[in-house]
């Protein structure tokens, strides 16, 4: 009996411990900084060029394509700007208000399928601040 008193004190001292042990590390990532306007070495991003490519390489299309349009959203070439536009997922020169940056973000995104990386979620932000542009 005594055993099974002194196993039952150890399994709630180390479930204890355990507890306490426990540690989170909240990391904050920071949006991307803003391009200065008045930056003459910053090129306009092309929408065709630069950012329907990511929709393709970022597997966006297999869902949102000609064929299933998930969600009434087509980001296949040639469509994709005309899609987003007209489901209101940008507000040109307002990146934080768009769903088309925010919502697959890799850091702060909730959709299960994300950007490649953050650099093609920097490529969309700058787009979307420049103008969201049919170019």
């Amino acid at each position: 009996m005594k055993i099974l008193k002194n196993i039952s004190a150890f399994m709630i001292l180390f479930s204890l411990m355990m507890l306490v042990s426990c540690e989170y590390e909240f990391i904050e990532i920071a949006a991307p900084t803003p391009p200065d306007p008045n930056d003459t070495t910053i090129d306009t991003v092309s929408f065709s060029a630069e950012i329907e490519p990511i929709f393709a390489a970022s597997s966006c299309t297999n869902c949102h394509s000609n064929s299933g349009a998930t969600a009434g959203l087509n980001l296949s070439a040639g469509s994709a700007y005309n899609s987003i536009t007209s489901n209101g997922l940008v507000v040109a020169g307002d990146p934080d208000a768009s769903k088309i940056y925010y919502y697959p973000n890799p850091v702060t995104g909730t959709h299960n399928t994300k950007y490649g990386s953050n650099d093609d979620a920097d490529l969309i932000y700058l787009w979307i601040y420049q103008g969201a542009l049919d170019n």
